[in-house]
């Protein structure tokens, strides 16, 4: 979400478990394994049954954001129930309910037992509210009716300078989320849940041991601030976002035990980012705006910083053979809802020069997104 829409000493608390960071070579190579098994199998059926489950994609997106929306997996955490009792609970009918999840059934979301009752599976362990790996929020978000049509706007796109949103809503969906609260709460949802995953994996990644003070630039509640900070006692640092994120980030960085270690700063960084760190985080910002708004922001850093000190992007990785769906599919998102983009290594290190960086070093991380590094000159 863009930028534009003291906190009180704590102690830390005391023998904090390190999180768990997986290794990058194994989840990397997990997924690429995935990649090959299934176009394996791809290779050896009648080509016309993966090409129906692909175009049929819509309707599992619909199946998922609406198990998400009634949020079935919550209500399966204890044990298996039957569509009677989920439907109860839900306020849904019980036929329709069965149907919906005897198809996410076939899709390996979800499990239905001998006895006819549906519990959690591995897969949708992921729409459980507040647990580890949770996507809930952006199964619903994505799921959203007006989501759903920008996407059916890619043939006017691919002939027009218009996102998907915009040309079918007449508004941009920055401003669509800023009025519709529903909306707004499972973006962020999302956008929480993913970054709390991938947090640790930065924290280990970069050698923060080189330098003495972090701005996290759109850091939101400082999910990213606080796994550095935690993980790198030596570290002080700044959290600059919107004033009305800033009051939800005191809570969080208390609880993480990092709030007197951190200097809360409103504003935009489309205007300005403020001074007086060596080291400058920018994470998952970049991918939401096209290249004169990325450079704009990537300028405004450069402004901030003297010769010498690092920029640190972490962000999707764009290969030429993606190991999972998710980046390319990323980047249409991008073109069709909310003007963004996702940047190979080289169309980074362009904007990174321009904006008055040398680009330096790159962290992989685990799935499907990388650290970036620049220095500016």
């Amino acid at each position: 979400m863009p930028d534009d829409l003291q906190s009180r000493s704590v102690t830390p608390p005391k023998n904090q478990k390190r999180p768990f960071v997986p290794p990058v070579f194994l989840v990397n190579t997990a997924l690429r394994l995935r990649r090959l098994l299934l176009r394996a199998a791809d290779a050896v059926v009648p080509a016309y049954l993966p090409v129906m489950d692909r175009f049929m994609g819509a309707a599992t997106t619909s199946l998922l954001h609406s198990a998400a929306e009634l949020r079935i997996a919550d209500h399966l955490v204890d044990g298996p129930l039957g569509a009677a009792e989920l439907a109860k609970r839900t306020g849904v009918d019980a036929d329709v309910l069965e149907r919906k999840l005897l198809g996410l059934c076939s899709v390996n979301v979800f499990r239905r037992e001998p006895d006819g009752r549906f519990s959690n599976n591995h897969l949708s362990s992921s729409l459980i509210t507040g647990s580890p790996e949770n996507i809930r929020g952006f199964a619903e978000f994505f799921g959203m009716d007006p989501v759903l049509r920008a996407w059916s706007q890619l043939p006017a796109v691919l002939r027009e300078e218009h996102t998907g949103f915009d040309r079918v809503h007449g508004r941009g969906v920055w401003d669509w989320m800023a009025e519709d609260d529903r909306a707004r709460a499972n973006f962020v949802e999302g956008m929480s849940s993913m970054t709390e995953v991938v947090a640790p994996a930065i924290a280990a990644a970069y050698p923060f041991g080189e330098v003495k003070k972090v701005c996290d630039v759109g850091g939101g509640v400082g999910i990213v601030l606080s796994a550095v900070l935690n993980r790198h006692p030596h570290l002080s640092g700044v959290l600059f976002d919107s004033e009305a994120m800033l009051g939800e980030a005191a809570p969080h960085l208390a609880r993480k035990g990092v709030a007197h270690r951190v200097e809360l700063v409103g504003g935009s960084f489309f205007e300005s980012v403020p001074r007086g760190a060596d080291a400058y985080v920018i994470k998952t910002v970049l991918h939401n705006w096209k290249d004169p708004e990325a450079l704009r922001i990537l300028k405004n850093c450069r402004a901030a910083m003297d010769p010498g000190h690092r920029l640190i992007v972490p962000d999707f990785h764009v290969t030429p053979d993606a190991i999972t769906t998710l980046v390319p599919f990323m980047d249409i998102a991008g073109l069709l809802i909310y003007g963004g983009r996702e940047r190979s290594p080289e169309v980074m290190e362009r904007l990174f020069t321009e904006a008055g960086f040398r680009f330096g070093r790159m962290w992989p991380l685990p799935g499907a997104q990388i650290v970036f590094e620049g220095i500016a000159v």
